[in-house]
């Protein structure tokens, strides 16, 4: 049985420490602009599944992430699929806001985050923290759970500010998806 939200505790680093990674790995890892984009214009039919969104504590390491004294957050889960089949797992913590401008971001059902955030001018991003996910990982319970192959998984996660407002995103790459090809 998996317990959301799923844990992505992982030795993140800075993607520069990551030289061993093959070219598709690092197309799809580093890639500058929506991932939502990119997967949509690789797939005939591109679709959200939401596994959970409801509101959580925040951790200090989060907390310190994200820059803020607020102690929940709302924390989203979901598969992006390409073609019925799921390719990305994607984590979103989105700190509770006043501002009614961030408050699109929260109760967004099968929309995807990246369809909303990327139309923004003012959006700005940290750089790219990159992650390995071994076959011991509690996250392969989600891979077993949709009868996907275990296998070593990269993940990637950066912080987004939209104006004053942050919040963390962290994307995992599940077994069949582009960059492992």
């Amino acid at each position: 049985m998996i317990t959301f939200p799923v844990s992505l505790s992982a030795d993140w680093q800075c993607a520069s420490l990551f030289s061993d990674l093959s070219s598709a790995e690092q197309e799809w890892l580093f890639e500058p602009h929506s991932l939502t984009a990119k997967l949509k214009s690789r797939s005939q039919c591109f679709s959200v599944k939401v596994l959970s969104e409801q509101e959580f504590e925040l951790s200090a390491e989060q907390q310190q992430l994200l820059g803020c004294t607020q102690t929940t957050a709302l924390n989203r889960e979901v598969l992006l699929l390409c073609d019925n089949k799921p390719v990305v797992y994607a984590q979103s913590w989105l700190p509770a806001s006043v501002n009614a401008a961030n408050n699109k971001l929260h109760n967004m059902g099968e929309r995807p985050l990246g369809d909303v955030i990327f139309q923004d001018p003012q959006l700005t991003r940290t750089d790219i923290e990159i992650a390995r996910f071994n076959t011991q990982h509690s996250l392969q319970q989600l891979v077993a759970q949709l009868k996907l192959p275990s296998q070593i998984l990269l993940g990637r996660r950066s912080l987004f500010s939209l104006k004053d407002y942050k919040f963390l995103v962290c994307e995992v790459f599940l077994p069949g998806a582009y960059l492992y090809s």
